[in-house]
């Protein structure tokens, strides 16, 4: 149960993500106006990690910040699916891999101030290539495989710059360390 009480509720962007701004009174009484992407909406990340210690990454350009960026595979929970399947999907199309077993690590609220989302990232142990990346038509990545030492350098100096990627990295390395990956 929500603390604040809603005034009022309009839908002002449809697509390509749905935004609405809400009127509200705060507990203290105070009018706001609070613009977010409300949900449920999931999306799955997957850390794919081969039996040569290497993982398999995408650098996708994206947009808002001008920039490549070193990611994880991953993408929207289709209607129908579960974040799990999700994985295996966007594992598939992205970098054109199967994951042997897939560890779901803790899920998380990406930017709560401003979205609903939900992402639930998840290590994929015994990952191997079986086909040529799929892409989404406006998708501009390629895919990069690296050893997991190099990949949790780059981390620990501050060059893994996609927020998501270096929280399912975080979650994903005391599994990797017992796996005797790391």
């Amino acid at each position: 149960m929500s603390p604040w009480k809603r005034l009022s509720l309009e839908e002002i962007l449809s697509e390509p993500v749905r935004l609405v701004r809400e009127r509200l009174r705060t507990h203290t009484g105070k009018e706001i106006t609070y613009i977010y992407r409300p949900g449920p909406v999931a999306a799955s990340f997957v850390l794919p990690v081969t039996g040569e210690a290497t993982a398999l990454l995408v650098r996708q350009y994206r947009h808002p910040t001008g920039r490549f960026l070193l990611e994880v595979p991953a993408g929207k929970v289709d209607a129908g699916e579960n974040p799990e399947e999700a994985a295996r999907r966007e594992l598939l199309e992205e970098v054109g891999a199967e994951a042997g077993t897939l560890l779901a690590l803790p899920q998380f609220h990406p930017q709560p101030s401003f979205t609903a989302v939900v992402f639930h990232p998840f290590l994929a142990l015994e990952s191997r290539i079986v086909r040529p990346p799929a892409l989404e038509e406006g998708e501009l990545l390629e895919p990069v495989e690296l050893p997991l030492e190099e990949l949790y350098a780059l981390l620990e100096a501050g060059e893994i710059q996609d927020a998501s990627t270096a929280l399912t990295l975080f979650y994903a390395k005391p599994h990797l360390t017992r796996q005797g990956l790391l």
